[in-house]
């Protein structure tokens, strides 16, 4: 789930392999062959696998190149970031998921994700188009109606026009008129008559329209001067809600003492964060030699599930290696890409790691909430915990109808007792599992990593729950897990609790 706040944007996302990509050492590194692909002016056919160019045509994979420079400025050099491949551009960066090479050194597959604009090349360009961006959102939110020849023709091949102005209608009318654009660490804050939003993943084209955009309300500042004022601060909310502040000890001998604890045993509703545990099953039967990062799947219609997450878009056929899949699940919360690790690997481990029997995968998950399945959700509840019920139904809802997305945006369903329910304890433990692999590090979530020497995270959300489960090490040397969770019948406040989670880390700096 890992519901979306706000979200405007346009995917990068080319991806194919075939069965038998070569991923030991070639005469050309990988290195080598990103390079040539990202600063040559045109792409090669030979440079790809047939295969790749079966399933991705060499237009398509150019197009995506092409908008990719438009954004981003010229591509400088090759980088790592948590062992992953890092291109630099003048103005930002993209995370490599996915670029096996076959044996006649040829690319087998291509992912990428937005990487930290803050690693970008030129720091003097990026200032400057972070001024040329604000003065452009100021003139986005003071158009009415919509001025399109801000929005760039591949933004509004993923967002009409109607929905744009139907957001950018809904914030003008709850908060007034905009009174200024600042830029702030991360993104931009924009000030209003009634109240302030952030504005981030704001990139635009070379012709200065917007490619991409995530707005959001902007989440107010907190700070506790003890843990268990915070943890006051948790309890008093409405609903239900547990918090768990506890150090992580090396020997799993020692027991650690929680430093805040609410709740912390109780099973509630994670949303995403559920995904900890297929990334833990999935280490653990790479360890045992079942399974290889590299090993790849492929991507059927069958599999797609609802965003978050890109892969939804991908044509079927391709292929995904199980390293690309985690890095997606984890850092995107791409829920297509979770469903075909859960297949891959077999739940009977995920339901182990997490206490529970008859999880569903995130489509079942969606189709037991369309209201056009009904009689399934009833048929779901009526199972109880009876197992093997539960799995016929979940078996019925893996080929039902999917909702259209719009239908969770809008909040208009919930069937709370569809989910993945864990206790905070239990997150802790398996995040600490995970913690080192550099899928979960990747994506920071609320901590600031310029605080700590290392941050894993992972959360899930979707109406009425929310869960932020990050493991951070301090510069002192101390690894500490921080969990937390709310539920209630309604909508949760996404940013005061992530202001509130985010005031318990600065305690830990």
């Amino acid at each position: 789930m890992n519901r979306p706040f706000l979200t405007l944007t346009t995917a990068f996302l080319i991806a194919a392999a075939p069965a038998q990509a070569q991923t030991q050492a070639q005469a050309m590194t990988q290195t080598e062959a990103l390079t040539r692909l990202l600063s040559a002016p045109d792409i090669k056919a030979e440079w790809f696998s047939p295969d790749f160019l079966a399933q991705v045509p060499l237009e398509t994979v150019a197009a995506q190149l092409k908008s990719v420079s438009a954004t981003y400025g010229k591509f400088i050099r090759m980088d790592t970031l948590q062992n992953y491949p890092l291109a630099v551009y003048e103005r930002g960066t993209l995370v490599i998921t996915s670029a096996p090479l076959d044996a006649q050194e040829r690319l087998a597959s291509f992912g990428a994700a937005t990487g930290p604009a803050s690693m970008s090349a030129d720091p003097a360009a990026a200032k400057s188009e972070q001024v040329k961006a604000a003065a452009l959102l100021e003139k986005l939110f003071n158009s009415d109606p919509l001025d399109l020849s801000l929005i760039s023709p591949s933004f509004l091949e993923q967002s009409s026009a109607e929905d744009l102005t139907g957001v950018l209608t809904s914030i003008r009318t709850g908060y007034g008129a905009l009174k200024s654009v600042e830029i702030a660490d991360g993104g931009y804050r924009l000030t209003f008559e009634k109240g302030e939003w952030d504005a981030t993943s704001v990139s635009l084209d070379d012709q200065g329209r917007f490619t991409s955009l995530l707005l959001r309300p902007a989440a107010p500042n907190i700070s506790y001067t003890t843990l268990e004022e915070a943890r006051a601060a948790f309890a008093a909310l409405p609903g239900n809600v547990s918090l768990l502040v506890q150090e992580v000890e090396q020997s799993q001998a020692q027991q650690p003492q929680p430093l805040a604890d609410l709740n912390s045993r109780k099973p509630l509703a994670i949303g995403s964060a559920f995904k900890l545990a297929i990334l833990g099953e999935l280490q653990a039967q790479v360890s045992r030699g079942e399974k290889q990062w590299t090993d790849e799947v492929t991507l059927t219609d069958a599999d797609k599930s609802l965003p978050s997450g890109t892969l939804q878009d991908a044509p079927a056929g391709g292929k995904y290696s199980l390293r690309d899949l985690a890095a997606r699940m984890i850092s995107q919360s791409d829920n297509t890409a979770t469903d075909l690790l859960l297949k891959a690997v077999g739940r009977a481990g995920v339901e182990a790691r997490l206490g529970q029997s008859a999880i569903p995968s995130t489509r079942e998950f969606f189709a037991l909430k369309n209201p056009a399945n009904l009689g399934l959700l009833r048929a779901y509840r009526s199972a109880g915990l009876d197992r093997e019920k539960r799995r016929e139904v979940l078996k019925q809802a893996g080929t039902a109808p999917l909702p259209g997305a719009a239908l969770f945006a809008q909040g208009k369903t919930a069937a709370q007792d569809v989910e993945w329910f864990v206790s905070a304890q239990r997150l802790c433990r398996l995040m600490a599992d995970v913690a080192a692999l550099p899928e979960t590090q990747l994506n920071p979530g609320v901590a600031d990593p310029a605080d700590f020497s290392s941050v894993s995270f992972k959360g899930g959300s979707e109406i009425g729950v929310l869960n932020l489960t990050t493991q951070v090490t301090t510069r002192a040397g101390k690894t500490v897990c921080v969990s937390a969770t709310w539920n209630q019948p309604r909508p949760v406040d996404d940013s005061q609790f992530g202001a509130m989670y985010a005031g318990v880390l600065k305690l830990l700096r």
